[in-house]
């Protein structure tokens, strides 16, 4: 991991360099150009918001439904569609593996990375949304660094994991496509928490998501602590570390081999 971070720093701007070039090609073969990184993420905001509207409840009627929804969303959004972009990102840069020296560990990074620069275009419209309907500032909005940060250690290790195995074992990818459909359900992202018995809250806690979504709704619009859920957080970085180590393990084990399988 020393290793890891000292060369990280080294070829930082290549690797924005290649973010930003990812992040490009994702829209500039379209009429619209870059506005799609505004109107793709928005116009999805606003089918779920019709959609689930009509599924609120009562445990978070004190805010407008858009704002709980909001709040959650932008972290979620971020997570799922960062893993899915990274899993495929060994197959996606393999024509540049030869031609660029880059340390094969670093294209899930480069991938996360130029998910995470329409992420903030998203949490800024998110923002926006919140002033508007009233919700003001607070300095526990800071918080969402260690929420971003956190969401950042996560995907690393899963990615590390995914985007070695998907080379080899081209199924996993719908298996995560289906692992997020389902996450989406099981994390409180247009449901409350206390809809549920007390006795069952804490099974519903041990999703990693569910600290990040939380998370987000601590900082923007509970203004709590992040440490205020103990058994989230601790449930969190469980699952983060193991990721982290098991996924350096596997993506060591099998990166040799990249360049003649993908």
């Amino acid at each position: 991991m020393g290793t890891f971070l000292t060369e990280l720093y080294t070829s930082r701007k290549l690797i924005v360099q290649l973010a930003l070039r990812d992040f490009k090609i994702k829209y500039v073969r379209n009429y619209f150009g870059l506005a799609w990184a505004i109107i793709e993420p928005l116009a999805m905001l606003m089918i779920m918001l019709l959609v689930f509207t009509y599924l609120r409840n009562r445990s978070h009627s004190e805010y407008p439904f858009i704002v709980y929804l909001l709040s959650g969303v932008v972290g979620f959004n971020f997570f799922s569609t960062a893993l899915g972009q990274a899993t495929h990102s060994i197959k996606s840069f393999s024509f540049m593996i030869n031609l660029v020296h880059l340390r094969m560990s670093f294209v899930p990074f480069i991938s996360i990375l130029s998910t995470f620069f329409t992420h903030l275009i998203v949490l800024g419209i998110a923002i926006f949304i919140l002033l508007l309907n009233g919700i003001g500032f607070s300095w526990y909005w800071f918080q969402l660094l260690y929420f971003m940060l956190a969401s950042w250690l996560l995907l690393i290790g899963l990615t590390w994991f995914t985007s070695a195995l998907v080379v080899y074992v081209r199924d996993l990818q719908y298996l995560i496509s289906i692992g997020m459909r389902a996450m989406f359900f099981l994390t409180p992202i247009f449901w409350d928490i206390t809809m549920f018995p007390e006795q069952y809250r804490h099974y519903l806690k041990i999703n990693p998501l569910f600290h990040i979504v939380e998370g987000y709704r601590m900082s923007l619009l509970y203004h709590q602590p992040f440490w205020s859920d103990g058994l989230a957080m601790l449930s969190f970085w469980v699952f983060t570390l193991f990721f982290l180590f098991v996924g350096a393990f596997v993506f060591r084990k099998l990166s040799p081999n990249f360049i003649d399988v993908a």
